[in-house]
This record gives structure tokens, sequence and C-alpha cells, in this order.
């Protein structure tokens, strides 16, 4: 005689709700433990905000990614800038790269080389190493181009901004062909009339 007893398997079903047997149920509850662990689950993220004893308005907490990022760039601009300036005093050598002679663009390579970026070797390959941005948005770090036509075609000439004083004192490094490499002021009569562009390289 046939046993009659239950089934290995009880029911769990609610009413009005789809039948589904203990394995079906067990199976489910399964599927998400899985999708909790492969991360495809995800709690809602709460915001930790602080509240001072005082019972102010509490503030949130805002963590920039970028910070540590910007830290290292100011210190990558500072090596590039003091490595121009190592070379303050070095006659102009067209086509140089040394301390026996250096031209303007070279000294633009050889000074960010030292953070292993590597420079177009001439000015105007360099006028596109980046964006070109207005003399008020100027900082250290930023590149200046020149042209005797003033034609930012044909770029003659390219200088390091070294030191921002204010908005008519900017301070740049670069080889001059008659007194080798110094700093002079951006907003100096000569350089005004010969100035056309400048550049954010991007670092």
């Amino acid at each position: 005689m046939a046993s009659c007893g239950k089934s290995s398997y009880s029911t769990f079903s609610k009413p009005n709700e789809k039948y589904r047997s203990a394995r079906e149920i067990a199976e489910l509850k399964k599927k998400e433990r899985m999708s909790r662990r492969s991360g495809s689950y995800r709690k809602p993220v709460k915001e930790i905000r602080i509240s001072s004893r005082t019972k102010k308005p509490s503030r949130s907490i805002h963590i920039s990614r970028s910070s540590n990022s910007n830290r290292a760039v100011r210190r990558d601009i500072e090596t590039v800038i003091n490595t121009a300036r190592s070379f303050t005093g070095t006659p102009y050598q067209l086509g140089g790269t040394s301390r026996i002679g250096m031209d303007c663009s070279g000294l633009l390579c050889t000074s960010f080389q030292a953070i292993d970026v590597q420079l177009p070797r001439t000015s105007g390959e360099q006028s596109q190493f980046g964006p070109s941005i207005s003399t008020h948005e100027l900082q250290e770090g930023d590149l200046v181009f020149f042209s005797s036509s003033k034609s930012a075609y044909h770029i003659t000439h390219v200088g390091l901004v070294t030191e921002v004083k204010s908005q008519d004192e900017i301070w740049f490094i670069h080889a001059s062909t008659s007194l080798g490499v110094k700093e002079d002021n951006l907003f100096s009569p000569y350089y005004q009339k010969i100035f056309v562009k400048a550049v954010r390289p991007s670092i």
C-alpha cells in the first residue's frame, strides 16, 4: 500500500501569490545572498553628518578626491620651475638643451623632463600642448608664447611662468637670444608688444 504521508517539501505560499514550494523559496533566498556577495545588491549610502554639542546646524563631510592629485601637480610644477631656474645665466644657443647652450623651447623640454613629461621640441608645437588661457588666468607653470609678427600662427618664442605677483606683474623664465636664460615681466612694454597667447600644459 502506498504511503500517504506529507510531501518532503512543504508549501510556503501566501494567499493570492504564485505557488512556491519550500525548495523554490530556498533557491530564491540563495540567489539574493549570492547577489549581495557579488556586489550587484547595494545598500543605500548614508551621508555622514557631524553635529556640535551646541546643536548648531549639522554639516556634511565632503572629501575631495582630487586634493591629492592637485598637491602632486603643484609639486611637479615647482620641480619644473626649479629646474628651469637652475639654468639661469646659460648662454643662448640655437638647438641647445644643456648648460653649454640653451634655446627657448629646449629650456622647456629639459625642465619638463624633470617630471617625465615630454614636450614637443619646437615652440610652435608647444603652443598646442594644452588649452589656451587668458592672461588673468595665468598661474605658475603655464606657458607664454610670443611672435615677432604678432601672429599666433607664427610662434617664435616661448617662456615658462615662474611667479604671479599681481595682474600686471607676471614673471616668466626663458632663453633670451641676447642675454641667455633669464626671467622677465610679461607686462614689460617689449614683451607686451610681441605676446600672442598662453597655454596651460597638459600634465
